[in-house]
């Protein structure tokens, strides 16, 4: 979390089934798209006999601030959204959401 804007090259990636590919070669794997089937997928992976591949889709509008979070790491992740993120008004609206979810009782589940 050094505070660097987005880079929009690195943004686009290809679709790659990343969790069909790892079971291709024997391995565990599943995709996840639900915040609901998060629980489900890290127990299969931490059952799972061998190396096994968790692919997340996630909402690159939500940024990375984890919850124990500096206040310095706060404010250079705004500054870096601010100033080079191409979605900043989805941006700066999901990390609100995400943070007052984390400060409501129960905490930040999404089932």
């Amino acid at each position: 979390m050094s505070g660097a804007p987005q880079f929009l090259p690195s943004q686009s990636l290809p679709e790659v089934p990343y969790a069909d590919f790892a079971r291709s070669l024997g391995l565990g794997g599943v995709r996840v798209e639900k915040p609901g089937d998060v629980e489900s997928a890290w127990r299969q992976a931490l059952a799972c006999d061998r190396p096994f591949v968790l692919d997340f889709r996630t909402d690159p509008a939500v940024p990375p601030i984890p919850p124990h979070a500096t206040l310095e790491q706060i404010e250079a992740a705004a500054t870096a959204i601010l100033e080079g993120d191409s979605d900043r008004a989805g941006v700066v609206k999901q990390g609100f959401k995400a943070k007052v979810q984390e400060m409501l009782p129960g905490g930040h589940r999404n089932k």
